[in-house]
């Protein structure tokens, strides 16, 4: 648990997507969805310990599906159960699958004020040459149709995705197709890597792993820059507004601005999982705030509490 406030809970565990760069598929087995039971059970153990947020994982989390006396229980259904546990306030969930983001999930999503809109949806590259290199299993068409039906569904959704460069065989053009799909579907933020080779894996025993480091080193920094740029603009447009935050405790440099005299520096999560960073106190952990946001970077958001009325006085938790 990251924190007394918030929880991961495997709902699944396995892969059957064998992509070639991946080791999951051979070390952890088959893709297995945990009873739906016994997730509901968990949640409400969590719950009653004071747990106020969960994540729910997967290697292909929106994949998850458990069948039992001929009734499947897809992510769907398990999000409508876990929404009725009560004392859970958000729910989340990662990692997610191109092609199994559905509109009934979506639509379930959008109905139920506990789930977060933030989805990571790795698209891993952006030309569909690699992404069949890489054994992805969908194309750069099949993402842009999910990603538009996510916007159409979903509209306040912030979408995370995970990229992998200099990967056999990437050349500068389809690097380039990894910059062109940053800047065309604006994520919220991407978590890039260089490609390395993986023991067991199909593209370590079939293909060469033929870009050199510097390379590899150039194109993660300058996809990096990118998409801080536009996390950085897209952060912008909180300025001046509420968030509610659910506030996690003492932030990394509150230390530091304790010796210097200055006021306790908290740290929090919205509902999309941005960072929010904010002058106050001990006791706010673990409540949920509103935080109207006066400064942005591409990484955090810092903003002040919003004070609220009880009797004549005025207070901030």
């Amino acid at each position: 648990r990251p924190t007394p406030y918030q929880a991961y809970l495997r709902i699944q565990i396995g892969c059957d997507k064998f992509c070639t760069y991946c080791v999951v598929p051979n070390t952890r087995g088959p893709e297995q969805g945990r009873p739906p039971e016994m997730i509901v059970d968990e949640a409400r153990l969590l719950a009653e310990q004071g747990c106020l947020e969960i994540t729910l994982l997967g290697q292909t989390v929106n994949s998850y599906s458990y069948t039992a006396d001929g009734k499947t229980t897809d992510l769907a259904a398990l999000l409508e159960m876990l929404h009725e546990v009560e004392g859970i306030k958000r729910i989340k969930f990662v990692t997610n699958y191109p092609k199994d983001m559905g509109r009934n999930l979506l639509e379930t999503i959008n109905n139920l004020d506990k789930v977060s809109p933030y989805l990571h949806v790795p698209l891993q590259h952006g030309s569909n040459e690699v992404l069949q290199r890489m054994k992805r299993g969908y194309t750069v068409e099949d993402y842009r149709d999910m990603m538009h039906r996510i916007w159409d569904i979903v509209p306040d959704a912030a979408i995370s995705s995970d990229f992998i460069v200099g990967f056999c065989g990437e050349t500068d053009s389809e690097f380039q197709t990894c910059i062109d799909s940053i800047r065309e579907y604006r994520f919220k933020n991407s978590f890039i890597f260089k490609y390395s080779e993986r023991e067991g894996t199909k593209a370590q025993d079939i293909m060469i792993d033929d870009v050199p480091y510097d390379v590899k080193q150039a194109r993660n920094n300058e996809l990096l820059e990118v998409q801080n740029e536009i996390s950085e603009t897209e952060n912008i447009k909180f300025i001046g507004k509420p968030v509610a935050v659910l506030v996690e405790g003492r932030s990394k440099k509150s230390e530091q601005f304790e010796e210097a005299g200055k006021p306790i520096q908290m740290v929090g999560r919205t509902h999309c999982d941005r960072i929010v960073v904010f002058e106050g106190n001990d006791r706010q952990a673990g409540k949920i705030l509103p935080v109207t946001i006066f400064e942005t970077t591409p990484f955090t958001m810092f903003g002040t509490v919003v004070t609220e009325h009880v009797g004549p006085e005025v207070f901030s938790l």
